[in-house]
């Protein structure tokens, strides 16, 4: 997909830029919603990576999301905030099936971020990456943050 969010990322301010840039680089999970044909929202936590430019993150083949995304590509993508409702990071964009995405245990930068919770969800990495071998990548179009 052509384009870059990095115009929208400027929208923001300095510190709020920043600070949402560093923790889309370690939150561990997010969450995703897709729009379903009938106008339904479905909300979905998803492991991701930060790239710097997109978001990525793997689905097992055969799940409403995708279904959702193959109609609708317009997706909502956020962070979980703090408990009284700050530090929140929401991001709207455009959600596509990157084919030519390496399955997640060849990229060394998330392996690095998912080593820990590989242990504590009981999961192999090359059995995940076998059953979550949709790889999806998310160009944002909106960003707030506060």
């Amino acid at each position: 997909m052509g384009g870059t969010s990095a115009s929208v990322w400027l929208s923001l301010p300095e510190d709020l830029r920043v600070s949402a840039q560093a923790r889309l680089e370690t939150d561990k999970v997010g969450w995703l919603t897709t729009v379903a044909p009938d106008g339904t929202p479905q909300t979905s936590v998803v492991s991701f990576l930060w790239d710097g430019e997109t978001i990525l993150f793997y689905s097992r083949p055969d799940t409403w999301k995708l279904r959702n995304m193959a109609g609708n590509r317009r997706v909502s993508f956020h962070l979980n905030c703090d408990d009284i409702g700050n530090q929140m990071v929401a991001i709207e964009g455009d959600a596509w099936i990157d084919e030519a995405a390496p399955k997640s245990n060849a990229i060394p930068a998330y392996l690095a971020k998912y080593e820990e919770p590989y242990r504590r969800w009981d999961m192999d990495p090359g059995e995940t990456a076998r059953e979550f071998s949709v790889a999806v990548r998310i160009r944002a179009t909106r960003i707030r943050a506060w």
